[in-house]
């Protein structure tokens, strides 16, 4: 019995061991797989459902942006400049099968009372509208180092890539959270380089925080505050030519979207190309410009760019749509300037808060120079013909710019490679200036200069320089003798102007390289701003004008001003 006794206990304590030792290996089996768990991935990933907040610093284009953006599988929003501009994509609705997209931002009317618009974009079965989303592709990038950014031990992944075109680095820091199990990111650098005119196209740098994956829906994807299904507002085509000027609603960066509005673009200005590889060039500019309209007009910055025709050229060719040269050393007008300190002041306590030549009769239809380099013919012309009017009991004449373009190479000219202002003004001293109905209509190109055959032609006894720098001396000259020929630095921005008072700080007021007309003034909010006349044609700008500050001299416009003296 003793014995048996002893066999039993002996069997459970070899029972209990192997239990013990079995329950050891299940229990480092659980932990090893505790610890895969807890092991972040290699491969980088977002999750389907987050909010953050972003800041974009374009180190290319002077750019600083705010973004706050919530995601889910099948809606995202994204608010730009601190919510002044929306956008909301809902990937299907009953309404909408294909989705819809609605872009919310404000717009100043003519009494400059702000409204808020609703667009509206319905997607289509070829085209559907899916979720936004800022970060960039996860996929697309492989893990490199750790490394700390933003006092946050990350990993550092990147993604290059090169083809004919384009050169792009990319790098992007993230960490791995534990507790929501996901990809968290932390900065994203990206650099684009063009591989077509050599030059760095595009430096950005974003930082990321406030990360939040679970967050309450309520009220962040309703759109019923902002009449987006009212009749006034305003629905668009994915197809149609309005998504150029509606660019709020596509992402620069994603190349379906680039390609949609460049074949847009394509048909709206009659481009052809001559092969793939010019298209592609063409294309790249275009990005560009597309990109340079979308973060300006997100600003909110008191003025609007647009995609115009100007959109595909390489800045050689810009050169052609302007044309002024410098003056040379020490030439200066031949009438002086009639107003000291103390009659300049007297004068500038008499002109008016608002002034608009165009209103007198004194300025002629806008015109457009084309790709010939003539702008400096154009904006003397434009203040020959208000000087005549003034002297003829306000008789406005189309006078010829093409005698000038024609006519003018003895006194410093060059036709379609440019001019100055004082080599058309000198040869109309010489000549004088016929009109367009007998010297012939504008050809933009050089051609054979035939003045001698004219019947009339209307002679100037000189220009005068109005004192630079100063708005009281410009209002004086424009109030008294205008209108005046301006010159001015034409910037990417510039060329891209729709509406608004324009004010770029990229702008060098040394650096004048067109010539346009100043035909008026007025002011908003205690500060003066300029009415220019340009020669790109009425499509440009506000009929072919452009509204421009008079702070800081933006773009040169108080730097050289001139008028005609009969």
């Amino acid at each position: 019995m003793a014995k048996f006794i002893w066999l039993l206990l002996a069997l459970v304590v070899v029972t209990q061991g192997l239990s013990l030792k079995k329950g050891k290996a299940q229990n480092k089996k659980v932990g090893k797989a505790a610890t895969k768990n807890l092991t972040k991935p290699k491969s980088l990933s977002w999750p389907n459902k987050f909010k953050i907040q972003a800041k974009r610093m374009s180190l290319t284009d002077n750019v600083i942006e705010d973004y706050s953006i919530w995601v889910t599988p099948t809606k995202s929003r994204v608010d730009y400049n601190n919510g002044y501009v929306k956008s909301l994509a809902v990937g299907k609705d009953d309404d909408f099968p294909y989705g819809v997209k609605f872009e919310i931002h404000p717009e100043a009317t003519l009494e400059q009372d702000v409204e808020t618009v609703c667009n509206v974009l319905e997607g289509k079965w070829y085209r559907r509208v899916k979720p936004e989303n800022i970060l960039p592709e996860a996929s697309d990038f492989e893990a490199e180092l750790e490394e700390t950014m933003n006092d946050q031990d990350c990993t550092k992944f990147v993604n290059n890539f090169k083809d004919e075109n384009t050169d792009t680095r990319s790098s992007l820091w993230a960490y791995w959270d534990t507790t929501d199990r996901n990809w968290v990111p932390v900065r994203y650098e990206l650099l684009e380089f063009n591989s077509w005119l050599g030059s760095k196209d595009k430096h950005e740098i974003w930082d990321f925080y406030d990360y939040e994956k679970a967050f309450s829906q309520k009220g962040v994807f309703a759109v019923d505050d902002y009449n987006c299904f009212e009749e006034s507002a305003k629905t668009h085509d994915m197809d149609s030519e309005g998504v150029t000027t509606r660019l709020l609603f596509v992402d620069a960066d994603n190349d379906e979207h680039v390609e949609q509005v460049f074949k847009s673009f394509i048909k709206t200005h009659n481009r052809k190309y001559s092969d793939y590889n010019e298209r592609a060039m063409r294309k790249s500019l275009f990005k560009k410009s597309m990109r340079e309209v979308i973060q300006t007009n997100r600003q909110n910055k008191g003025y609007k760019l647009v995609i115009n025709k100007f959109a595909d050229k390489t800045p050689e060719e810009m050169e052609k749509y302007m044309g002024l040269r410098r003056r040379p050393e020490g030439k200066v007008g031949t009438v002086p300037f009639p107003y000291d300190d103390k009659k300049l002041q007297e004068a500038s306590e008499e002109v008016p808060e608002e002034y608009d030549l165009r209103l007198l009769g004194l300025v002629s239809d806008v015109k457009n120079q084309e790709d010939c380099g003539s702008c400096w013919t154009f904006g003397t012309t434009a203040a020959v013909e208000g000087a005549l009017a003034r002297t003829n009991g306000g008789k406005l004449m189309a006078l010829s710019n093409q005698a000038i373009v024609d006519c003018a190479w003895a006194f410093g000219a060059g036709g379609c490679d440019g001019g100055t202002d004082n080599a058309a003004y000198e040869w109309m001293m010489e000549y004088g200036i016929p009109t367009v109905a007998e010297y012939g209509p504008y050809n933009n190109k050089d051609g054979e200069c035939h003045i001698k055959n004219m019947t009339e032609t209307f002679k100037i006894r000189g220009y005068t320089d109005v004192t630079p720098l100063s708005i009281g001396a410009l209002k004086v000259a424009l109030v008294n003798h205008g209108p005046l020929s301006v010159s001015v630095h034409v910037t990417r921005s510039f060329s891209k102007y729709s509406s608004g008072i324009f004010y770029d700080t990229q702008c060098n007021q040394l650096h004048l390289n067109h010539e346009v007309t100043l035909v008026g003034y007025g002011e908003r909010d205690g500060d003066t701003f300029w009415i220019l006349k340009n020669s790109w044609g009425p499509q440009w700008g506000i009929g072919g004008y452009m509204y421009i500050s008079a702070k800081d001299n933006v773009c040169g416009v108080a730097t050289e001003p001139t008028y005609v003296v009969f």
